[in-house]
């Protein structure tokens, strides 16, 4: 009995059907390998060989097999170091260890001795910083407002607004940090859209705890809870809700 060569088109079919209902593209890619492999099978066993139609789908096949080997070594396990990993518990929670890797591919290490002022107050910042370890704080006018633990950044409202620095930020102990060029971060993201995203957040909710510990400090020294070393609330919807673009 010869066997029904019209099933290879009809399982050719079915299996684009389900590659068209999978949300993972590298299932998509799998499938659409199969089915290329079933349409290829059922061109050539024809009475009458569809030589172009078998062509075009080895094409089509090369390509799906080469995305799927980038695609297996993308989600190839990957371990991060200590300092990398911390970093990451610290602030980027949300983040693969591969999206970490590549974003402090970016980023320089860097450190500030006690009582060296590494951001000057109304200064252009040209990068987005991270503590690491030690601790600083943010000073106006020579009067403390805001203390900096592992985990803060510096610089999230200059990073969207383009704003000057409100503060001078200064060293209180030895100060580890992480430092993004504001540009290449930029360039970095705007290829990266659902990662900037979860950026923009985390930078909101670190404005926010700055603003509260700076509201607090006010108060706890009997000054104004009005705009704190010029950390305006208003910054925070512009962080959340970005204007269209980078």
């Amino acid at each position: 009995m010869a066997f029904p060569v019209d099933l290879l088109i009809h399982a050719a079919n079915v299996l684009y059907l389900f590659a068209f209902m999978v949300r993972d593209i590298l299932w998509f890619r799998i499938l659409a390998v199969v089915a290329a492999v079933c349409l290829i099978s059922y061109f050539f066993f024809r009475p009458d060989p569809l030589m172009a139609s078998i062509y075009w789908n080895l094409v089509f096949t090369a390509v799906n097999i080469y995305w799927i080997g980038r695609l297996l070594l993308e989600r190839r396990p990957l371990a991060l170091g200590a300092a990398e990993q911390r970093l990451c518990e610290l602030v980027f929670r949300t983040m693969t260890p591969r999206e970490m890797t590549t974003l402090l591919k970016l980023a320089t290490w860097e450190s500030a001795k006690v009582g060296e002022c590494f951001v000057e107050r109304d200064t252009p910042l040209s990068r987005l910083m991270v503590i690491y370890s030690g601790r600083a704080c943010a000073e106006v006018d020579g009067r403390t407002v805001a203390e900096l633990q592992p985990g803060h950044f510096i610089g999230s409202i200059s990073y969207v607004t383009e704003e000057t620095a409100p503060a001078n930020v200064v060293a209180i102990e030895p100060t580890r940090y992480v430092s993004w060029p504001k540009s290449k971060l930029k360039d970095f993201m705007r290829k990266n859209p659902d990662l900037h995203s979860a950026l923009r957040s985390t930078l909101a909710v670190d404005l926010t705890r700055w603003l509260q510990a700076t509201w607090a400090h006010g108060a706890s020294h009997g000054t104004t809870r009005t705009d704190p070393g010029r950390l305006r609330v208003e910054s925070i919807p512009a962080l959340l809700n970005p204007p269209h673009g980078p």
